[in-house]
């Protein structure tokens, strides 16, 4: 809903005020001044009739509400006016094929942005850093006509995220996104002139440099098929959304897009610098990253009108325990890449060739049998909470037992012919390194989440020994507590400045009085279990003097008593 130059808050928005939505004309006010540097104009002038005539339909939107259908014909018309103005780049070898996915593209990327500026600073913060992967691809080729428009763009997008980043002053409209995405649809189309056609022709480069909008569209596009929705009407379910929805703050959501997008354009400029075989490592490992990011916020409701998720959003662990083919699937994927990875460690060079037939015949059985040990060693009945000392050695005993079978298997089918024993070294390594730190990250971020959920009174914890991290591992782990523990007292200076499950430890107890004042605290639980009478009595007349209140953690095993079990010891007391 908008009322003069403002965006009033609606209930499929994410503003909760009304905030003012020209801000594409400071986009474009601060790229037209960049853009006066510019030297050789006839190589740009289909770029920035694309990208103005787009941004010209946004801000008529802006004024002006038009209809979805008419905005998607003029867009139509925009593409083919380009298309007819430069050459598709070759991408298939069939000229119509080529001209079809152009032309989808430049289509899709500009919605693509427009669907992507739902919360502050998120379409201008990703439109910014896919520039500068833009920017990184041309200079590498030793620049041409689009650097100075791509720089300019970069400049016109950070500077306006200064107003936009949350909690925002401004919004960009639909002249803003429209700019934004034709722009870098146009520019990565005309990015083969400089770059290797050999990558460009696979199309990696240009998806990953623009990786989020594309990922946020299909997502939104596949749930709302899914929901009966139509993909392009509003909604509070786009990824950044369902973030928020996970736990995080919206800042952290925007954030963590941020890195994502960052990690496609760098893993687009590596593509573009170095050989396709070392690469095609850490592409697997980031597109499981991403396939793991796209199955966590399916799983992840949407948030409801007051910014909170309908029921309880799983963790990541939660989702591994209950969807044991997930993991299944990631462990995969780390095993063959790590298999890979050893081959590409052992042998350089023409080698490699020579020894890659004999490594593609066997990667399937390979893994299956390191499945195979890491299941019989118990991976798979396990629950993720926190990475023990008796899940490293499990890892351990599962490997040992997948890589003996794997060099069995190799000695009598291929008798070591065209193999290494030293390949198998570095994939049981290689392997175990990545199998933790997977397991590793995803307690991390579980961690995280747990304390992000968190809501209720502050408390600080006395005690930061054992009990004190059951206590704050029962309070993390159970939202339905009402504590949020800021900190831990105690008195053992060891422990000063330690952190206990993530959370510090702040001082002893003659800082008590500090520390309430400093976090807000409204309580203090006791975490130790025979804590001296003496101690006990100053702590009651020290909280009580502050006016917070006190309590106490009480662990206890008790035997349930039946009265089956209560007639038959009573029957030894009459016998006795």
């Amino acid at each position: 809903m908008r009322r003069g130059h403002y965006s009033m808050p609606v209930r499929d928005r994410w503003h909760r005020t009304p905030v003012p939505f020209l801000g594409g004309l400071g986009i474009l006010a601060g790229f037209a001044a960049g853009l006066s540097l510019a030297q050789e104009w006839s190589a740009i002038v289909p770029l920035l009739i694309c990208s103005g005539l787009m941004a010209l339909l946004g801000i008529v939107d802006d004024f002006q509400r038009l209809r979805p259908s008419m905005k998607l014909v003029v867009q139509i018309l925009v593409a083919g006016l380009l298309l007819i103005l430069v050459t598709a780049p070759r991408i298939t070898g069939s000229a119509i094929v080529d001209q079809l996915l152009a032309f989808i593209w430049i289509v899709g990327i500009t919605n693509a942005f427009n669907l992507l500026d739902n919360m502050d600073g998120l379409a201008a913060g990703v439109a910014a850093i896919s520039g500068v992967g833009l920017l990184a691809l041309l200079l590498s080729g030793g620049g041409d006509a689009l650097t100075v428009p791509v720089a300019a763009f970069i400049g016109a997008a950070t500077a306006f995220l200064v107003y936009n980043f949350a909690p925002a002053s401004i919004f960009m409209g639909d002249g803003g996104s429209f700019f934004l995405g034709s722009f870098l649809a146009t520019a990565s189309l005309l990015l083969p002139r400089t770059v290797d056609a050999s990558i460009v022709r696979v199309g990696l480069v240009p998806l990953l440099v623009l990786l989020v909008p594309i990922f946020d569209t299909a997502f939104v596009t596949y749930t709302r098929k899914r929901a009966g929705r139509s993909a392009m009407m509003g909604g509070r379910d786009h990824t950044s959304h369902r973030l928020v929805a996970l736990g995080v703050t919206e800042r952290v959501a925007v954030l963590t897009l941020y890195v994502l997008a960052g990690g496609g354009v760098l893993l687009a400029v590596a593509m573009a610098q170095f050989a396709a075989g070392p690469v095609l490592v850490i592409t697997l490992l980031f597109a499981m990253t991403v396939f793991a990011v796209a199955i966590v916020l399916g799983y992840t409701a949407a948030p409801s009108a007051d910014g909170t998720a309908p029921e309880q959003a799983p963790l990541l662990s939660d989702i591994a325990q209950r969807r044991r083919i997930y993991e299944l699937l990631a462990d995969t994927v780390l095993l063959a890449v790590a298999y890979y990875a050893a081959f590409r460690i052992r042998f350089q060079g023409p080698d490699f060739d020579v020894f890659f037939p004999p490594f593609v015949r066997s990667l399937p059985i390979v893994i299956g049998l390191q499945l195979a040990g890491l299941y019989f060693t118990g991976k798979y009945r396990q629950v993720w909470r926190n990475v023990s000392a008796a899940e490293l050695f499990a890892l351990v005993r599962g490997l040992a037992l997948g890589i003996s079978g794997s060099m069995l298997f190799v000695l009598f089918v291929f008798r070591f012919e065209r193999f290494s024993r030293g390949v198998f070294v570095i994939d049981a390594l290689v392997a175990w390194f990545f199998l933790v730190g997977a397991r590793a990250i995803t307690s991390g971020i579980d961690s995280y989440l747990r304390k992000a959920r968190v809501r209720g009174a502050r408390v600080v914890v006395y005690g930061a020994g054992r009990g004190g991290t059951l206590l704050v591992r029962e309070v993390l782990q159970n939202p339905d507590a009402g504590l949020m523990p800021v900190g831990f007292i105690d008195d053992d200076p060891r422990k000063r400045r330690l952190r206990v499950e993530g959370i510090p430890v702040l001082g002893d107890r003659s800082s008590l009085a500090d520390v309430i004042g400093r976090h807000g605290v409204s309580e203090v639980v006791i975490s130790i279990r025979d804590l001296e009478a003496g101690r006990l009595e100053e702590l009651m007349d020290e909280c009580s003097r502050l006016g917070v209140s006190l309590r106490r953690m009480r662990f206890s095993i008790d035997e349930i008593r039946t009265p089956r079990l209560i007639r038959r010891q009573a029957g030894r007391d009459e016998k006795g």
